[in-house]
């Protein structure tokens, strides 16, 4: 069964001064007036099922991510207690797929 991960998670530091701790760049609307993460959403959303869609993000963010993503499940927001970047993250949600 085909799942999707999109990774949402950042420190806000890549598109300073756009960009902060409390408004990373995937909150920000930058081309569109959706997000960076709302136009991640809308791709994999075309061919993915929403129940099969999974975000990974910092416990910090999950306010925006909420915001962003209102029709995204609970159960599919996987919270990294602290960023360790991308690999991290790919295996963090793996396991999170793998329990469920």
């Amino acid at each position: 069964m085909l799942h999707a991960v999109i990774m949402a998670g950042g420190s806000g530091t890549r598109f300073w001064p756009l960009s902060r701790q409390a408004l990373p760049k995937q909150f920000l609307r930058l081309t569109s007036p959706r997000s960076l993460l709302e136009q991640a959403w809308d791709r994999v959303n075309g061919w993915i099922a929403p129940d099969r869609i999974s975000v990974v993000a910092g416990i910090s963010h999950l306010p925006l991510l909420k915001e962003h993503l209102p029709d995204l499940r609970d159960d599919r927001i996987y919270l990294e207690p602290s960023g360790r970047n991308t690999a991290a993250a790919i295996g963090f949600a793996a396991l999170r797929l793998l329990e469920q």
